[in-house]
């Protein structure tokens, strides 16, 4: 089986998603004839696409233990005719509880076939000068892991006839799906003086969700925690400030400092 090019589909607030897919496209060695970042609020409202015999590459973060819910709700509206898929998901060195599975059951859901999954580790939103979490990752470890990964599914498919030659691919998670981030919105970012009024936080947000009119502060109720913002901002001005979020920054902080390693998930061939 041999599809003639890649796809990649994804949400990626800060680019360790996207990171990730490219790095397993080089291993799997094939074309990308076209990368869809739905980060983009205006992706988002254009029709999504249909696919056919093209292998794609599908991978969002992980919050809270669910995908973002602005990506799941993206993935639900593509359709594919039986379409091989490689499942990815980022998550920040604490679990990845059910995003995976949710991913998987979505993407079944809308007529994929699913050839492998991954799950690997970028750092955390959450992560700052304070409280530093999965700090720089992926790291080039992890890159190496995600071109291995690639080749993986590059051997399997020089093995693969047909998609019903192979086993389900199972992952971890449970259903009913764990509950997500919180649907409240609060306050949770500071802008500080040192705002010198680049902009560059706005380019990143995928909700639109920092108001140029009004110092650059973030509109809360459009915000879903993603810090792009945050970590994008050349002169730092953008803050965590006393808020559940920062006390959860500081608990995983102190309780995840064990480095995690990528978890891939395969087929068999069936005999």
């Amino acid at each position: 089986m041999s599809p003639d090019n890649t796809t990649l589909l994804y949400f990626s607030p800060t680019a360790t998603t996207r990171i990730i897919l490219e790095e397993i496209a080089k291993g799997i060695g094939k074309d990308v004839l076209a990368a869809i970042d739905i980060t983009k609020s205006e992706i988002r409202t254009q029709a999504p696409p249909e696919f056919g015999d093209d292998l794609v590459l599908i991978g969002a973060p992980v919050y809270g233990g669910r995908l973002s819910k602005d990506a799941a709700n993206y993935f639900k509206t593509v359709r594919a005719s039986g379409s091989p898929v490689v499942l990815v998901v980022l998550y920040g060195n604490r679990e990845f509880d059910d995003a995976l599975l949710e991913l998987k059951n979505i993407t079944v859901d809308c007529g994929f076939a699913p050839l492998a999954a991954g799950a690997f580790i970028g750092e955390h939103s959450l992560s700052n000068n304070e409280f530093t979490i999965a700090l720089n990752r992926p790291d080039e470890d992890d890159l190496e892991k995600a071109f291995s990964f690639g080749k993986q599914i590059a051997g399997l498919l020089g093995r693969l006839e047909n998609m019903a030659d192979l086993t389900s691919v199972n992952v971890p998670g449970n259903f009913p799906y764990k509950k997500g981030m919180p649907v409240s919105s609060f306050p949770f970012i500071d802008v500080t003086d040192d705002c010198d009024d680049c902009g560059i936080c706005v380019t990143v947000c995928p909700k639109n969700a920092i108001d140029e009119t009004n110092t650059w502060s973030t509109i809360d109720e459009h915000c879903i925690y993603c810090c792009a913002c945050v970590k994008v901002c050349p002169r730092q001005a953008r803050i965590l400030k006393d808020s559940p979020l920062r006390d959860k920054a500081e608990i995983i902080s102190k309780n995840c400092t064990r480095r995690k390693e990528p978890q891939i998930f395969l087929p068999e061939m069936r005999s």
